[in-house]
């Protein structure tokens, strides 16, 4: 697990291009990815990087909701349509949590954790040990 979610995460950190929603959805998803690995440092009892990947999640994961939020302020205030609604897919971490649900906060919260991520149970309980700061 940790070296795929590592290999993962740093794929992600360099992408650019000029699609907003795309580049959105990539961040949402390092930091779903980094929050994964704070699970699993922190089962290896690598507690300083585990809170070092949450920290980063976190403060990625909050420049991210509230770009989004501005983003759509402007787009009401502008009167633009809705972007076109995209079916999700719900069965991985490549397509559950985009840039309008990605924050901090919501990967705090252990019933977000167990009800919207499709992980596996073991990096559900690792990922919530962590969170919880127990072992």
């Amino acid at each position: 697990e940790k070296e795929f979610l590592e290999t993962a995460i740093k794929a992600t950190v360099n992408t650019e291009g000029r699609d907003i929603e795309l580049l959105q959805r990539v961040v949402a998803k390092e930091g779903e990815a980094r929050v994964a690995l704070s699970g699993v440092l922190w089962e290896s009892k690598d507690k300083a990087a585990a809170e070092s990947q949450f920290g980063e999640a976190c403060g990625r994961l909050d420049e991210l909701n509230a770009d989004y939020q501005t983003r759509e302020k402007e787009r009401i205030k502008k009167g633009r349509m809705l972007p076109p609604q995209v079916q999700r897919l719900g069965f991985s971490i490549d397509d559950i949590v985009g840039a309008d649900e990605a924050s901090c906060s919501r990967f705090k919260n252990e019933k977000f954790v167990e009800d919207k991520l499709v992980w596996s149970a073991s990096l559900k309980s690792k990922v919530n040990k962590f969170l919880n700061l127990s072992r």
